[in-house]
Order: structure tokens, then sequence, then C-alpha cells
């Protein structure tokens, strides 16, 4: 990574959701390495991670994704402080452990639907307003590899991960007049607390592990830091004719 690529997000403030996993971390700490002031939320009520303090240019904050009020409180206090937000990861999802389909019930499937769709719907349209007041901005939504796939064990996960792609087209198309360009990043699996919470009782953690990698043609899952590459590629600057993208980070897991 050269100099320049270092200091792309100077003076830049991004937001990024789901701050409390592994997935999270690693894109606030990628955008603070390349010079990003970063806004880290996570879930209001739950306690500062250990990792806390990884980086001076890391901002905490709490932020039900879910509200349109903690929004609104959560972009004021950014501009307030930075005067402009330039970025917003819409990380933050709920995975919950395999369910059947014949015993998902209404309850599970809203909760899902509520984080991972209406979350990432709440974040574009909000800090949309919010960019289209300054000079522009960009957003990325975390899909997933599981939007393209039909895994009837995480129905409400895969079939909000498929929504968001379609709001991010969506967006991507009302944003560009306003300057805010809007991509997706599929990752594959991905080593984190979210994914082996996964592992079934009685299942063997290196079976689990080789299953999931047989998936991916690549040989191995994926880390935090494959995806944190992935986000700060479209965010940057330098590729302000990409927009409405749906970029895999999987291993070639959907062409295999």
């Amino acid at each position: 990574m050269g100099p320049a690529a270092l200091t792309r997000f100077e003076g830049r403030a991004v937001l990024v959701t789901g701050g409390l996993g592994g997935i999270g971390r690693a894109i606030a700490q990628r955008l603070a390495t390349q010079g990003a002031s970063v806004y880290l939320a996570r879930r209001p009520g739950s306690a500062l991670p250990e990792h806390a303090a990884f980086a001076a240019s890391v901002r905490h904050l709490e932020l039900d994704v879910t509200s349109e009020t903690d929004w609104a409180r959560a972009l004021a206090l950014i501009e307030s402080a930075a005067g402009a937000l330039y970025g917003l990861v819409n990380n933050a999802a709920v995975l919950e452990p395999a369910c059947d389909f014949l015993e998902l019930d209404l309850a599970g499937w809203r909760r899902q639907l509520s984080v991972n769709l209406d979350g990432s719907f709440l974040g574009c349209r909000s800090a949309m307003r919010v960019m289209a007041r300054t000079h522009g901005g960009a957003i990325v939504n975390i899909s997933s590899g599981a939007a393209l796939l039909a895994v009837p064990e995480a129905a409400a996960y895969c079939v909000s991960k498929s929504a968001a792609l379609g709001l991010t087209r969506l967006a991507a198309k009302a944003g560009a007049r306003h300057r805010v360009r809007v991509n997706a990043v599929l990752p594959g699996a991905v080593d984190t607390p979210m994914l082996w919470r996964n592992l079934g009782e009685g299942d063997k953690p290196d079976a689990f592990l080789q299953a999931l990698t047989r998936m991916h043609p690549i040989g191995r899952i994926g880390t935090p830091t494959d995806v944190a590459a992935s986000v700060a590629f479209l965010l940057d600057p330098l590729n302000d004719f990409v927009t409405g993208a749906l970029l895999s980070v999987d291993g070639g897991q959907v062409v295999n």
C-alpha cells in the first residue's frame, strides 16, 4: 500500500454500523489506517468491546439501526463533530442459528429483516439526506453470498440480504443526482463469531470448517480483512464512477 493510499480518506468521516463484530472492527481499522475519522456504532446498552481503543481516530457511539430517531441523533452528532459525513457502511446484521424453514416463526423472520433490511434502508436514506447537503459521499451495504443462494435453514437471512441488493441498486440510482454512490459487498463465509454460532450441538468444529471450505473454490473461508479491503475500495473517492456495483468477496462461492 503506497503513501497516497494511506491518506486517501484523510479528513473524511465514515460511520460503520455493527461495530461489535469482527467485520465491523476490521473495516474500522482499515479506514482509520487510511486516514478516516471513523465512527463505530454498536447496539444501545452493549458494552464497549476489549478492542475499543485500537485506533485514536475511531470514536464509538450507540445506534439502534432500526430506529429513525437514533439515526437522526447519530448523524447530527457526526455532522457537529466532523462538519460532514463522507461514508456509511451498513454492516449491522443478525444471523440467527440454523432454523428449519417450517419451524421459522414470524417474530424471528421480522427480527432479522428489521435489522438486515430496514436498518440498511434507514441508513441509506438518512445518510443520503446528510450527504446531499454537502459534497456527496459513498455508502456500502454489506450483503452476503447467501443473497444468491437458497438456504432453507437461513431463510430470513437469505431473503433480507437478497432484498439488500435491490435496495443497493435502487439507492444508487436515487443517490446519483446527489453525488452519493451506493454499492454492496457480498461476503462468503467469514471467520467471525456470528459464523461460529451456527455450529450445531454435537457438531465438530473441524468438520464444520471443512464443509464451509469446500463451498469456496479458492480453498479457504474469508477473513474480516478480506471484506474490509473491498469496502475501502468501494468507498475510495478515486473510484467515484463506481455505483450500483454488487461485489462478491467469497472465494468463488457463488460460481461453484
